[in-house]
């Protein structure tokens, strides 16, 4: 609330009125940040908010942070930052790129859920899968054959046979969010035997090879951003 307080003073002009109170501050740009989550929305920005004679490009391990003019002292700089969002279908596959089990009904859940093309052969897989169904003994240990199977001898009724499966399979991934860049990443299937007939095998999915494939997909990245922001100044590392 505004205080006021009236001070008469004895002149010709008439009254002087003192106020006290606070003025409203007056109004300071702070500097703009843009934030976004793809390579090619970094650059368009960049393109589109930044002046290429002073501009800036830092890049890390799937970031990027840009000063738009570095010309300006006087106040906040304007910069865009990129810090790359991952596929969803990335973040379905990482808990098996990272290592975990799955029992026959989950392993083959999981696979009918891929879209085409996603896992190559994926039905011959699903129904290699699925004869374990019908197996009541699976005798003696499995073997290895020169086509990287696993091979077990099995018995199903009276009947004799064999059931093989992949020792690895071959899953096509985006890591990155509109990258562009989908890689063939190698999982390797390690199967847990049964160790009586009441059990079931269950089947351990890992990709030893994952931070390979990490580093092909932030190469990728950094090679659009170089790419895309032919001419400008892009450095490694992150403004002080």
């Amino acid at each position: 609330m505004e205080q006021r307080e009236q001070i008469t003073v004895n002149a010709a002009e008439g009254e002087i009125i003192i106020r006290h109170g606070q003025a409203k501050p007056i109004f300071e740009y702070q500097g703009t940040g843009y934030k976004t989550k793809t390579v090619q929305g970094f650059a368009s920005l960049v393109k589109a908010k930044g002046n290429r004679d002073h501009a800036i490009v830092f890049f890390g391990v799937n970031s990027a942070t840009a000063i738009l003019d570095d010309r300006i002292q006087d106040r906040e700089q304007d910069t865009v930052s990129y810090n790359g969002q991952r596929s969803v279908q990335y973040d379905e596959w990482l808990p098996i790129l990272k290592g975990t089990g799955f029992s026959q009904k989950e392993l083959i859940e999981f696979l009918q859920r891929r879209e085409d093309g996603e896992v190559p052969e994926k039905e011959a897989l699903i129904q290699q899968l699925k004869n374990f169904r019908y197996v009541t003994n699976i005798t003696g240990d499995f073997t290895y054959d020169s086509a990287n199977n696993y091979t077990f001898s099995v018995k199903v009724g009276e009947a004799d046979g064999t059931v093989r499966i992949p020792q690895t399979l071959v899953a096509n991934i985006e890591v990155f969010l509109d990258s562009g860049f989908t890689q063939e990443m190698e999982v390797e299937i390690e199967i847990v035997k049964p160790k009586s007939e009441s059990e079931r095998p269950r089947f351990d999915l890992s990709c030893p090879k994952l931070n390979r494939y990490l580093k092909k997909a932030n190469d990728h990245e950094l090679e659009r951003l170089h790419e895309e922001l032919d001419g400008w100044l892009v450095v490694a590392g992150q403004p002080s």
